[in-house]
This record gives structure tokens, C-alpha cells and sequence, in this order.
């Protein structure tokens, strides 16, 4: 199998590395090595954007097996296994006191495994912050389990018919749709950022929440204010100067030292932002460009309006 690989180093040592689900595609020489004063991740965030974290669980009336897919890492696999006796129930239509008392207690069987199932699947949903948890196996089970989990993980889960853990020709068709239900959580949650950043865009008044183009998104950075930055990748800035801490960054060289930085330096203008916007525990959504338009191909909603402070909020 070809994988990718994007390795980030200083200092002679290697910092971060993690190995990609496949090789980069659609980037450019300059984009598969760069050296420079900071790391060049964008090619790589494009890709990580199209996997948020998530866990696919396969069920059975016995046992339960996890995927867990954190971001940035590699899947783990989990097995839960439950109680096995008994869990098959009598001949339907019988009546016999003794056979109505097994099918109770396969029931009961049935629902400790499934309580035990959703422990788990609740457990890795929470520790990996799953956005959201494909529910796939035996129908009666996985219907059970789906009662018991917790809300805020129920809410998240979508069940599907596919990959009954006894057929093992469903391994295609459940691959294809946890990758079409991760696809569509990364589109459902870029279409809420643009329409938030819409309503606030749109809003008639002086202090809204929200900031495009690269100078008005640059200052907002200055100043930690941006809680969601919008990246469509067709902005004309290449590159912005950036002192050692990640909220000092400006279109200017003099922006900088008027901060009290001696030396900025100068860095792709999508590794600023993007090390800007990490630094300063911002989120970063990739918008398709051909979808919504951004002036300069960037955008922000904030967290506070221009002309205040986080204490005045």
C-alpha cells in the first residue's frame, strides 16, 4: 500500500511526524519541501480537513468491533465482547413456560451487551472527540446499542445497514459509507461556518463578528480575535512577515517591529495564518473556493467585534 508521509524538522531532530492515508496529490514541488522559518502544512491540512475524527462500530448480539479514528493519528481497532449465554432464543410460536424464560433472559443478554457496547463506543467518541460514529451490524443490536448511548454521542451517530460483522463481502459497501457520512460531516460543518460567517457578514451594524480579505483578517489574528478562520486557498498574498510568538504576524515589516519584534522574519502567507490561527486556538475550515467566494480567499468569524476586548464581552 502507498502512503504519504509529512515530516516537520528543526534543530537537527525531527518534531512532528504522521503518516498520511495516501500521498499528496495536487501539490506543487514547492509544497512537498519546504524550508523556511516555519513549517509549510497547508497541503497537508487540505487532506487532514477531508478526515475529522470519528469511530465506526460493527455490532453482532455478542460483541462489538471499533474503529477509532482520532485526527492526526492512525485507527486503533477495539473489541468489546459481552456475555454469550445464552443469546439465541427459542422456536417462535413456542409457548412453554421454560422457553418464554429463555427468550427473556437471551433479551436481557441482549441489552447488557449492548449497554456494554455503547460504554466503549461513548468512551472512544469522547476521548477522540469523534464528530461522528457510524453505528453499522446486526439490526436488532445495533438498535439497542443506539438507545444506549449517552445523548450528546447518539445525536452524533448514524446508522447504517451495511457491515454485518458475519458477511464479509460488506466490507466495501461499509467503507463507502463511512466515507460518505466523514464526507458529509466535513461539508455539514464548513456550510454552518459560512453561514454564520454570512449572517454576521450581512448584519447592519458597527461591531459585527466577522472579517475578510487578508488585512482585515491579518489584524484580527493580531489580536486573537478569530475563533473560525475561512481558507479557500485562491488568495493573491504570498507571503507575511512573522515574529516568535504566533499572534505576531502582519502585512508590513514596520507592523511588527512597532510590536517590539527585532527581527521578523517572512513566511508563506497560508503557513502564517495557519500557525497564527493554531497559536491562537483558532479553528481553521477549508471553504471550496467554487462553492463561496472570499475576498483574497480568506475570511474570519470572530470571537469579539473590532473595537473592543474579550473582558468587555
Amino acid at each position: 500500500v502507498i502512503r504519504g508521509q509529512v515530516l516537520v524538522a528543526t534543530g537537527g531532530e525531527v518534531v512532528f511526524s504522521e503518516e498520511l492515508p495516501e500521498p499528496p496529490q495536487d501539490a506543487s514541488d514547492d509544497e512537498l519541501v519546504h524550508y523556511g522559518t516555519l513549517p509549510y502544512l497547508m497541503p497537508y491540512l487540505r487532506m487532514r480537513a477531508a478526515h475529522v475524527p470519528h469511530v465506526v462500530a460493527v455490532v453482532d448480539h455478542v460483541e462489538a468491533e471499533l474503529t477509532v479514528a482520532p485526527s492526526g493519528a492512525e485507527p486503533q481497532s477495539r473489541r468489546v465482547r459481552g456475555g454469550d449465554h445464552p443469546v439465541h432464543k427459542a422456536h417462535v410460536g413456542s409457548h412453554h413456560e421454560n422457553e418464554k424464560n429463555l427468550q427473556y433472559h437471551v433479551e436481557e443478554q441482549w441489552k447488557e451487551n449492548a449497554r456494554e457496547a455503547a460504554e466503549e463506543i461513548a468512551k472512544q467518541a469522547m476521548r477522540i472527540g469523534a464528530e461522528t460514529v457510524v453505528l453499522a451490524g446486526d439490526p436488532q443490536q445495533r438498535k439497542l446499542v443506539h438507545e444506549s448511548l449517552p445523548t450528546g454521542v447518539r445525536e452524533r451517530t448514524v446508522q447504517t445497514e451495511a457491515g454485518h460483522t458475519d458477511r464479509k463481502s460488506s466490507g466495501e459497501s461499509l467503507r463507502r459509507e463511512v466515507d460518505d457520512t466523514v464526507w458529509a460531516t466535513v461539508e455539514t460543518r464548513a456550510d454552518a461556518s459560512i453561514r454564520e460567517f454570512e449572517q454576521e457578514r450581512g448584519r447592519h451594524r458597527k461591531q459585527i463578528l466577522a472579517a475578510e480579505g487578508w488585512r482585515q483578517v491579518v489584524t484580527a489574528l493580531q489580536r486573537g480575535q478569530v475563533q473560525t478562520l475561512l481558507w479557500s486557498g485562491s488568495g493573491e498574498v504570498s507571503w507575511l512577515h512573522v515574529g516568535p510568538v504566533p499572534n505576531q504576524v502582519a502585512m508590513e515589516r514596520h507592523e511588527l517591529t512597532d510590536m517590539g519584534v527585532a527581527s521578523p522574519g517572512t513566511a508563506p502567507a497560508s503557513a502564517a495564518v495557519a500557525w497564527a490561527a493554531a497559536g491562537t486556538d483558532a479553528e481553521m475550515v477549508m471553504v471550496d473556493p467554487d462553492k463561496f467566494e472570499l475576498d483574497g480567499g480568506i475570511g474570519a468569524i470572530l470571537r469579539f467585534p473590532t473595537g473592543s476586548t474579550p473582558q468587555e464581552q
